[in-house]
């Protein structure tokens, strides 16, 4: 009897490395079917590949002869078996040391991987026209990696409708991409999703969306995304129900193309962005309520070309923009209640093609802008109050394409610009009054276009040491430019000049330094010793001295520099009615004193 169990006892030591063996760590690939038919043969007890494994090849039917191993130590690519119908033989495998890829095969299923509980890696299912479920993958309850259903730029699996069977999936290392499956209507089966440390991305703009997805159900209970979120063209994607717990998202957020999303409510446990908020092109949209309790972006914000969208008042949670904030191409937008509790915007602000936008008074708590300031095409708006409060910007200031826009009202405070200041085709813009508190800009003076601006007065206290160069062109009732800061800087020019298609008086280079010698550099105003009135003028012009001073002899001066009236002797008024509208430079001389002032002369 003793014999018999030393017997058994070695017998079994001999044959135990038989039954738990691994083998092939550089990996295999099978790409026919005896390959599959002869593993047993070739690697003699072995249950587990240590390496990567690819099955790919048009003859193999079948993975009955890899019926022995329980696992995969490396990646599984199962890729274009054009025959092989089902994962039968691979019933055993209970983890995959990496990755697991599903490419571009006939299968309807994964039936045959029923004992997967684990994969180190990603799960990547790209490519199918096939595929209906995942029906095989109800035991799996972690995956190291990303979550692929659809791969750009592969493509995606067009005939998919459910991912119900990844309902045990409680983990995931990466992240969740659901890519071009034509007719998924819904993410059930990632309920047991409650973070994601990666991006979740549904829908992409280059393969495209999910065409019939009408919900994000499936992902309730996701509380936080780690990377970006991306949800794209989908076109039957009408809200966002299922990130109702969601909290915090690390990344950018960008929500575009998804043509009938009409409301995004249900984002309204939201409080934290730290990347970038976009939404872009979301044809039926009509507010963004649900971002009511978000109070952090990290980066910048862009809302635009959503064509149905009225109001952003959801965006009063934000106090600053670190970096740029963007208002384009919404259609039907008035106003920009929401954003009145910003003070600062680290990068750009740029509020364009917005064709009913009014009103940019709720920017009112705006101190600084820390790059370009880019306000055109809107072509209700009528002036830039709301701009009061800004005091600096950091790049540079475009004002373009506002077509009722008359003055510069709202500016009054602004002192520098880092970069070049843009003024151009603004129709009705007749004068710059209201900048006269700019004392430097860092680049470009560049004016054109504007078709009824007669006058630079308003940028006169521009240091022209801090003007790169000037360009003045196709402005056409521009007639005076000789102010002080374009005088000084023809005077010491540090760049190049383009002065031309303006009306006389500021048409040429030469017009505008004959000016400015007419009037001398600085525009010194009247003094206290004299009173002169009205100005602006029409036909009479009263000139009287305060403490008994003689007034001896009245010069005017045109643009050009060209004396157009001279009198000896005031007798009560002088008759100004030969003149015509302009502006003008009055010379009085009392004695030794000479005083010189701008005369505006009105029909």
């Amino acid at each position: 009897m003793k014999k018999l169990t030393l017997f058994i006892a070695f017998a079994f030591l001999i044959q135990a490395p038989v039954f738990s063996q691994s083998c092939l760590p550089a990996g295999i690939t099978f790409s026919n079917q005896a390959a599959i038919d002869s593993f047993q043969s070739n690697n003699p007890g072995c249950t587990e590949i240590e390496g990567d494994v690819k099955i790919e090849g048009s003859d193999i039917t079948n993975l009955n002869g890899l019926n022995v191993l329980t696992a995969f130590g490396g990646n599984l690519w199962i890729k274009s078996s054009g025959n092989l119908y089902n994962l039968t033989g691979l019933d055993s495998i209970n983890s995959i040391g990496e990755g697991l890829k599903v490419e571009g095969t006939v299968l309807n299923n994964l039936s045959g991987l029923d004992q997967l509980t684990t994969i180190g890696g990603a799960l990547e299912i790209y490519n199918h026209y096939s595929l209906i479920t995942l029906a095989g993958l109800e035991s799996l309850t972690s995956i190291g990696g990303d979550l692929k259903i659809g791969y750009y730029p592969y493509g995606g699996n067009h005939y998919l409708i459910s991912i119900a069977e990844l309902s045990n999936v409680t983990s995931i290392g990466g992240n969740v991409e659901i890519i071009e499956c034509d007719v998924l209507p819904d993410l059930s089966g990632l309920e047991g999703l409650t973070s994601i440390p990666g991006d979740l991305i549904i829908g992409q703009d280059q393969i495209g969306g999910n065409a019939v997805l009408n919900s994000l159900s499936g992902l309730d209970n996701v509380t936080s995304i780690g990377g970006n979120m991306r949800i794209e063209y989908n076109d039957s994607l009408t809200t966002t129900t299922g990130l109702n717990n969601l909290t915090s998202i690390g990344g950018d957020v960008y929500l575009a193309a998804n043509d009938v999303l009409a409301s995004i409510s249900s984002l309204s446990n939201l409080n934290s962005i730290g990347g970038d908020l976009e939404i872009d092109a979301n044809d039926s949209l009509t507010s963004l309520s649900g971002l009511n309790n978000l109070t952090s972006v990290g980066g910048g914000v862009h809302v635009g070309n959503n064509n149905a969208l009225m109001n952003i008042n959801a965006l009063s949670g934000l106090t600053s923009i670190v970096d740029y904030l963007e208002i384009d191409d919404n259609d039907n937008l008035t106003n920009l209640t929401g954003l009145d509790n910003i003070t600062s915007i680290g990068g750009n602000l740029a509020v364009f093609y917005n064709d009913l936008l009014a009103s940019l008074t709720a920017l009112s708590n705006l101190s600084s802008v820390g790059g370009n300031l880019e306000i055109g095409g809107n072509t209700v708006l009528t002036n830039f109050t709301g701009l009061d409060n800004v005091i600096s910007i950091g790049g540079e200031l475009e004002i373009s394409g506002n077509t009722v826009i008359s003055d510069i009202t709202g500016l009054g405070k602004l002192t520098s610009i880092g970069d070049d200041l843009y003024i151009f085709y603004n129709p009705l813009l007749s004068n710059l009054n209201g900048m006269d508190s700019l004392t430097s800009i860092g680049g470009y003076l560049w004016i054109n276009n504007n078709l009824t601006l007669a006058s630079l007065t308003g940028l006169e206290n521009i240091d022209a040491g801090s003007i790169e160069n000037l360009h003045i062109w196709n402005n056409e009732s521009l007639s005076f430019c000789a102010v002080e800061s374009i005088c000084n800087y023809l005077a010491n020019p540090s760049g190049t000049i383009e002065i031309q298609g303006n009306a006389t008086g500021c048409n040429t280079q030469a017009e505008v330094e004959a000016a400015c010698q007419a009037i001398g550099i600085a525009d010194i105003n009247i003094n206290t010793e004299f009173s002169i009135g009205p100005n602006p003028a029409t036909d009479k012009l009263f000139i009287t001295s305060n403490n008994g001073l003689k007034i001896e002899t009245v010069n005017i001066y045109n643009q050009l520099g060209q004396k157009v009236l001279h009198i000896n002797e005031i007798r009560g008024n002088i008759d100004i009615s030969t003149l015509g509208q302009g502006i003008y430079i009055i010379d009085l001389f009392s004695g030794e004193l000479k005083i010189r002032q701008k005369l505006i002369i009105e029909e």
